[in-house]
């Protein structure tokens, strides 16, 4: 296999080629060992999207704002007060005194049942000490008030879907057990599953019995503090197998985990577990029959086709799924090369596929406007940017179970 990557490293640019990958783990873009992807913002609304639990950001506005504008996108931002910080009011420290003022507002005038103070870089650098404060509203007036630090600068310590985790599990320490378990946790931060989901449809079908709680579509907050007495976790990415795993630890509630996925062997894998899981049968043959038609009839359209994917950490999962079935990848785009991308890599190597793999913070403008001119789709966000003549097929956040998500990008591609 011919598989091309690129590091920008701290002297020169290196060229490496597949089969020196596993000497090299891991890989990640130039600005990767230092400052992460600021995924915070979308963590945030994760937070938000729990009934009554507000978020507080106090920072410069220019760090505050993408936060507001993430919110308004999911309809989120009555819940998310923003704090601008003045220069002046950082250097005087008066910034505290007013989150302190802010937060005994908020606190009397919406009943909030959880707060979360989301903090920026510029009092993570200083170490500004925000606990005195919390821990003064908390025993005020009885409410849990956490603080969640804002990613790239403290990533090295924990990562921030962990720090989320950490305060979710916080707050849930404040729920009641009870002895009756009737209803199945949906545990992941995709959202709410979409109405057509097939997984939706098969525990409508086999749990007749019990509530399915979603963690993105709770209808109260009283919901989420009951998640502890959920009779089955379901993980549906990994947001939500650390928080499942933590429960089981704590509450000793088992789970299945079901991430979305695009092999055919990984998506049969996932229905086994679910029916393990639920104790039921069923035959899902319908399902993969769908596929091999999509596929049959995929396969002649995109004869020749060269088709670039860049869809984030499972980028090299899908472009191993699309070559299974015959259809020519010529540009992986990621931003990092991890241990779990080996299987699909080596699996790459194996069939002989012919594609470049590129580090999207290392990608030149000679380089853009040379190779990557010849893409017919690019799948994706960061493959439709880089291959601007190509078709562009967007991949949704949405969670997908069994076949839909490949199915979902096959029809796509027509």
């Amino acid at each position: 296999m011919s598989c091309t990557g690129y590091i920008r490293t701290n002297n020169e640019e290196e060229k490496f080629k597949l089969a020196e990958i596993a000497d090299k783990m891991p890989l990640d873009s130039f600005f990767d060992s230092g400052i992460a992807d600021d995924e915070c913002g979308e963590l945030v609304n994760l937070a938000l999207c729990v009934p009554d639990i507000d978020v507080v950001a106090i920072g410069p506005s220019s760090c505050s704002r993408v936060l507001y504008f993430r919110a308004v996108k999911k309809g989120l931002s009555e819940k998310l007060f923003l704090l601008p910080v003045s220069r002046n009011d950082f250097a005087s420290g008066k910034h505290l005194e007013k989150l302190e003022e802010a937060l005994e507002e908020l606190v009397t005038t919406r009943r909030s049942k959880a707060i979360i103070v989301y903090i920026t870089c510029a009092d993570i650098l200083t170490g500004t000490e925000f606990v005195s404060i919390t821990k003064r509203i908390e025993s005020k007036y009885g409410i849990p008030v956490k603080v969640f630090e804002r990613g790239p600068l403290s990533r090295r310590r924990t990562l921030p879907k962990e720090r989320l985790g950490n305060i979710f599990m916080d707050l849930l320490l404040r729920g009641v057990r009870q002895e009756k378990k009737s209803h199945l946790n949906l545990l992941g931060d995709a959202g709410k599953l979409p109405k057509d989901s097939g997984l939706r449809q098969i525990l409508k079908n086999y749990c007749v019995t019990e509530t399915i709680r979603e963690f993105a579509a709770l209808d109260s907050y009283e919901e989420f503090e009951d998640l502890v007495n959920g009779k089955l976790n379901i993980a549906l990415d990994r947001f939500g197998y650390d928080l499942a795993l933590r429960m089981q630890e704590k509450w000793d509630i088992p789970f299945l985990y079901l991430p979305a996925r695009y092999n055919m062997k990984e998506i049969k894998h996932n229905y086994t577990t679910l029916m393990e899981g639920l104790g039921v049968t069923w035959d899902y043959s319908q399902d993969a029959k769908e596929y091999h038609r999509v596929i049959a009839k995929v396969a002649g359209v995109l004869v020749g086709k060269r088709i670039a994917v860049g869809i984030g950490a499972r980028s090299f999962e899908l472009a191993q799924a699309l070559v299974s079935i015959g259809l020519s990848v010529a540009v992986i785009f990621v931003e990092s090369v991890a241990k779990p991308d080996m299987r699909y890599i080596n699996t790459l190597s194996t069939v002989g596929s012919q594609a470049e793999v590129y580090l999207v913070s290392n990608l030149t403008v000679s380089t853009q406007t040379g190779g990557l001119e010849g893409i017919d789709i690019a799948i994706g966000e960061k493959a439709a940017f880089f291959c601007l003549k190509a078709k562009e097929i967007l991949v949704s956040a949405d969670y997908r179970f069994g076949y839909e998500g490949i199915l979902e990008i096959l029809e796509g591609m027509q």
